[in-house]
């Protein structure tokens, strides 16, 4: 006979999403805000916490995370998270991202940078881009996918130039399979996924031959100092009540009527509210016969993620050592991203003498099929002729495989989380983060974590959860969220 647990509010993954829920259950039951009778329980299928956000570090002590994840905020309730947990641990640096084409770096975005372009490329560019600004688009009804609307944006050059092979390449899905408005929403820092272009900015620009990096002021993101990003939420986890958490469980199966989860290990919580950040189609298909409609016609497409680290020994190479992050366009070379991930700390690598480090990303899809033995092969050629000097001596390899990368903001994908979305929370279930509530421009880990803390809010007392719903306001700073306390 299977034991069975009751919880007023159960929470399915250890990421940024179920901690920031877990977080604030915590705090409210010991600012003597809610009753800390009311019972929770925090649940990860993992062995540790983190979900996405985790690090890990090798035998041969280089650090890596699980892709090129960097902290932003918009919130003051954030910031006042990091203080608490790595305050005087973080190092700031400033937000540098290139393109690798035509054997050069060029400053990010590409679409401000285009006088590092060679003169033919340029000249394309710049002619599409002065024609769009003086096409008529009146009686145009606009863009309808994301293709479409990156020509309409930045005219046919550019497009085919930068544009289609470096999406391609990162989300694995075509473009005219996307939709746009995510394209001007604000997933990382503050400013667009897709910057647009002043034309005539532009044109100063290239005359003068000045780069622009998009921004004004500096944009600075934290890092901590130590344990690679995944030690923010290790110590969050670390803080939360020993016997209110749990590794090693594997949600299977959640009967809706009776509010029971069941989990793999054989534990069933009888539970009044469930805030999951699970992918949204693994939720439904631990659901009974009620959610076959769903997933009959969940359209929601993800990448999946290759995540291939290098250690090397010796000196940094010069044209790496103010860099973050490389994007790279090029079909020939097999990975959309490259972060210098040892310039983020320099405990990132051993301290047994100089050394650095590379991070490179590959998407799959069915689309975009992946052979791994055969990519792996391929990631360390290209570095080879495009980022490593020939002097160099790789000391560590690492791979990891993630079998959800990135969720894709397709076309139907916002219709059907209208729909999907309220059916859920009428059965007393908020899915929510990354891959709940799959929305890539509302993913970054301070818009997952504060869609925990405001689920929370939601279900205790009745708050309005603008980061999953009004991610515009919190994005563009018209509202500040304001707790209740």
């Amino acid at each position: 006979m299977v034991a069975e647990i009751q919880k007023d509010i159960l929470i399915v993954g250890a990421g940024p999403t179920g901690l920031g829920a877990a977080w604030r259950l915590n705090e409210l039951a010991t600012r003597g805000v809610i009753n800390p009778l009311i019972d929770w329980l925090l649940v990860e299928r993992s062995q540790f916490p983190g979900g996405m956000a985790m690090s890990t570090t090798d035998s041969q002590g280089f650090t890596w995370d699980l892709g090129g994840h960097v902290v932003y905020s918009h919130y003051k309730y954030f910031d006042a998270l990091l203080d608490e947990l790595v305050g005087g641990e973080l190092l700031h640096h400033e937000r540098k991202g290139w393109v690798w084409m035509h054997g050069r770096y060029i400053p990010f975005p590409i679409q401000r940078n285009l006088h590092h372009l060679p003169p033919a490329d340029l000249t394309r560019c710049l002619k599409d881009l002065i024609g769009n600004q003086a096409m008529d688009r009146g009686n145009s009804s606009g863009p309808t996918n994301f293709a479409e609307w990156l020509r309409w944006n930045f005219g046919q050059s550019l497009t085919e130039l930068f544009f289609l092979p470096y999406n391609f390449k990162m989300w694995a899905y075509p473009a005219d399979e996307m939709g746009i408005d995510w394209t001007q929403r604000k997933s990382g820092s503050r400013y667009a996924n897709v910057p647009l272009v002043d034309v005539d900015r532009l044109l100063e620009n290239v005359v003068c031959r000045r780069d622009d990096p998009g921004w004004t002021g500096a944009s600075l993101f934290p890092y901590p100092v130590r344990g690679g990003i995944g030690a923010l939420w290790q110590r969050a986890y670390a803080k939360l009540p020993a016997d209110r958490r749990l590794l090693d469980q594997e949600l299977v199966s959640i009967d809706t009527d009776r509010r029971i989860a069941r989990f793999s290990s054989g534990l069933q919580v009888a539970y009044r509210h469930l805030v999951s950040s699970m992918a949204l189609p693994d939720l439904l298909a631990a659901m009974p016969a009620d959610a076959a409609d769903f997933r009959r016609t969940c359209p929601l497409k993800h990448s999946r993620s290759h995540v291939v680290g290098f250690g090397l020994r010796g000196e940094t190479p010069a044209a790496l050592r103010d860099k973050c992050w490389v994007y790279v366009p090029e079909l020939n070379l097999p990975f959309f991203r490259v972060t210098v991930i040892s310039n983020y700390s320099p405990n990132n690598v051993p301290d047994d003498g100089a050394h650095w480090s590379l991070l490179c990303e590959v998407s799959e899809s069915p689309y975009k099929p992946i052979d791994t033995d055969e990519m792996l092969a391929e990631v360390e050629a290209a570095l080879t002729t495009s980022f490593l000097p020939p002097d160099q001596t790789i000391v560590s390899r690492w791979y990891r495989y993630l079998d959800y990368g990135y969720p894709v903001p397709c076309l139907q994908r916002d219709g059907f989380l209208r729909e999907v979305e309220p059916w859920l929370r009428r059965r007393h279930i908020r899915t929510r983060g990354r891959f709940g509530g799959w929305k890539y421009e509302t993913s970054n880990q301070d818009n997952g974590f504060m869609q925990g803390v405001e689920a929370v809010d939601s279900i205790l007392f009745g708050a309005e959860e603008l980061s999953y719903f009004y991610p515009d306001l919190i994005c563009d700073g018209a509202v500040q969220r304001v707790l209740p306390n």
